[in-house]
């Protein structure tokens, strides 16, 4: 393994930058890519990249979001790397916080020296966001993306942020606002059942090899989405 990087975090990167390059580089095709059988392993990642990861720069700052005051992290690429034009949203599951991406796993730092623009945020009630609270969760994240990300991001969602991410995709208009996503056995999978099959948004679904329960339930709710990956375990 690469220094700095276990091969649980080396291999969701593997992945995340093949299902950036490929639903990215997709374009108006992607509607008839073949997702389930797509190898999310195959592009190979920069041997200097402890180096270029080291170079990265991440500034912390706030927003005032659908009323919320919202605490963010985010990073650019570094000088001498090629800028790759795309936005990853990184959100957090209920016992961790948008930190977790930068010292239990350096995943800003990661995707931004391979050339993306980075955004790590504490969702309302946690974190340095703890003192705030939303209403509607799904409006709240809509107010997000357009206030945060210059261009349409992909998402990630681990565990408890998929219950502000599948509600926002239950109002249509707001299904436009992301490049793609990535479900790390979100909860709430469920409750997105009457509306998958028309959802068009390139995903990969990730989960646990020993999360047995919710890694489950969430990969067969989201099966149904038509430009779902094959489960990435």
């Amino acid at each position: 393994k690469m220094a700095g990087l276990n091969w649980k975090h080396l291999l969701i990167v593997f992945c995340l930058v093949g299902f950036i390059f490929i639903a990215m580089s997709s374009g108006g095709e992607s509607e008839v890519f073949d997702w389930k059988s797509v190898d999310l392993q195959k592009l190979p990642l920069p041997a200097n990249l402890d180096a270029l990861r080291e170079k990265v720069l991440i500034s912390a700052d706030r927003a005032s979001i659908d009323g919320a005051d919202i605490y963010y992290q985010s990073a650019s690429p570094p000088e001498g790397v090629v800028k790759s034009g795309k936005t990853v949203l990184l959100l957090h599951g209920a016992a961790f916080k948008s930190q977790t991406w930068v010292d239990q796993v350096p995943t800003i730092a990661t995707l931004a020296a391979l050339g993306h623009s980075v955004i790590a945020v504490d969702l309302p009630g946690y974190g340095k966001s703890r003192k705030t609270r939303v209403g509607n969760k799904g409006k709240f994240l809509a107010a997000l993306i357009k206030q945060l990300s210059r261009v349409k991001p992909v998402v990630v969602t681990p565990s408890m942020s998929g219950s502000f991410f599948i509600p926002m995709l239950q109002d249509p208009r707001n299904r436009n606002l992301v490049a793609g996503w990535v479900p790390v056995a979100p909860v709430g999978t469920s409750k997105g059942s009457s509306f998958y099959a028309d959802i068009k948004i390139p995903t990969m679904i990730v989960y646990g090899e020993k999360d047995t329960g919710l890694g489950y339930r969430s990969r067969d709710d989201l099966s149904a989405l038509p430009l779902a990956t094959s489960p990435q375990v």
